[in-house]
């Protein structure tokens, strides 16, 4: 299927402010109006009738649930659970072991600062070391990652961590690979996954890590507080919930899916996020959405007069990409965050500028509301800025 990214009729299918250049899609996402308008129909029918939604029909809904969206990530139906957020699920992996002083978790230099902050929690309560790898980046081969892994993976370790996606990097990692290195030094891995389920053609089976956590409202585009944790056979009598209500001890299904009274009308619409990019094209969009970030990081970088950070191959990066900004430093008074909120208020161009390696980077995504001129207005305007 031919897709034309920006077309207005693929526009009009979001409900997106059109005074904004939303370049900014790997944040938290956008839902489709025809999702909204579902999730809108489900909350209708669970505020008719709320005993019948969520005590009688919830069970048969969230198997349906389940096993649609664990078709699509090719992942075992008896090992995923729904949670809000992928820091949800990093969390309940984590209160889930049994640490003790001196015990080491690994993570990337590059690893999302909530998870850090989730590890140093355990640092802080038990103990616990953390311990960072430092894969490659710039890079021109994924093979450094693995090896970075396996040169800080020790005696004391407990747990490896790894980003599937760098969030400020926008990098693939060959989660694969790393899980193959933790697993021959007897550690489990843990994927933060954030950022995959939809942007990636996603085999969580495949991986073979213990744990695997992602959003769905990120690249599925679900309304917003709908994610999955993963849990291998071996662990699933071990991990539990933030939160115990009525179904301690009955099995991990019964711990996640009912924390207390909720709101599932966002992870319920999951099926039908499925459905609806099933009949756009899973394949045709990642392609469009890749193209779309190929060309805009070519544009910033032609702007900016800089190197881009690693080939054009979508094994490297997918729907998000960044550039540097070598005028920019990351500890200066003006840093990523103020430069992102200067650039919406005098632009009105949601794009969010990173900070790694003591660099600065932006960090462009791409979705099929965007057009190419898009990154060409963001270009002319760092080119200004750039002086």
């Amino acid at each position: 299927m031919t897709l034309t990214p920006g077309s207005p009729e693929l526009r009009s299918r979001w409900t997106l402010d059109p005074t904004v250049t939303f370049l900014n899609h790997g944040s938290f996402g956008a839902t489709p109006r025809a999702l909204l308008d579902l999730q809108t129909r489900l909350r209708a029918e669970l505020e008719a009738e709320p005993v019948r939604f969520l005590g009688r029909e919830f069970p048969a809904r969230i198997e349906q649930a389940r096993a649609a969206v664990a078709a699509f990530l090719r992942a075992d139906p008896a090992g995923l659970v729904p949670v809000h957020n992928a820091t949800t699920g990093v969390s309940a992996v984590l209160q889930s072991f049994d640490w003790r002083a001196q015990d080491e978790i690994v993570l990337a230099d590059s690893t999302y600062n909530a998870v850090k902050m989730a590890a140093r929690s355990l640092a802080d309560r038990h103990g616990v070391r953390v311990v960072e790898a430092h894969p490659q980046f710039p890079f021109t081969t994924r093979e450094h990652s693995p090896e970075a892994y396996a040169a800080v993976i020790g005696p004391r370790t407990r747990l490896v961590i790894v980003d599937h996606i760098v969030s400020a990097t926008a990098q693939i990692l060959p989660v694969a690979e790393i899980v193959a290195v933790a697993h021959a030094a007897g550690v489990p891995v843990l994927v933060d996954g954030a950022h995959a389920p939809g942007q990636l053609d996603l085999g969580i089976d495949a991986i073979g890590a213990d744990f695997y956590t992602g959003n769905l409202h990120k690249w599925l585009c679900t309304p917003k507080g709908a994610a999955i944790l993963w849990v291998a056979p071996a662990w699933r009598d071990r991990v539990a919930p933030a939160v115990t209500s009525h179904g301690y001890g009955k099995g991990l299904h019964h711990a996640f899916d009912w924390p207390g009274t909720l709101d599932p009308t966002a992870f319920l619409c999951a099926p039908a996020a499925i459905a609806y990019f099933e009949a756009v094209g899973f394949d045709a969009m990642r392609a469009a959405n890749h193209a779309l970030v190929q060309a805009g990081r070519r544009v910033i970088a032609e702007a900016l007069d800089v190197e881009l950070p690693h080939p054009d191959d979508s094994a490297f990066y997918g729907s998000m990409a960044v550039i540097p900004v070598p005028w920019a430093r990351a500890d200066d008074r003006e840093g990523p965050a103020e430069l992102t909120a200067r650039l919406f208020e005098q632009h009105r161009i949601e794009v969010p500028f990173t900070s790694f390696d003591e660099r600065v980077w932006v960090r462009i995504s791409g979705q099929l509301y965007n057009s190419p001129d898009d990154y060409v207005r963001l270009a002319e305007v760092l080119r200004g800025w750039r002086g």
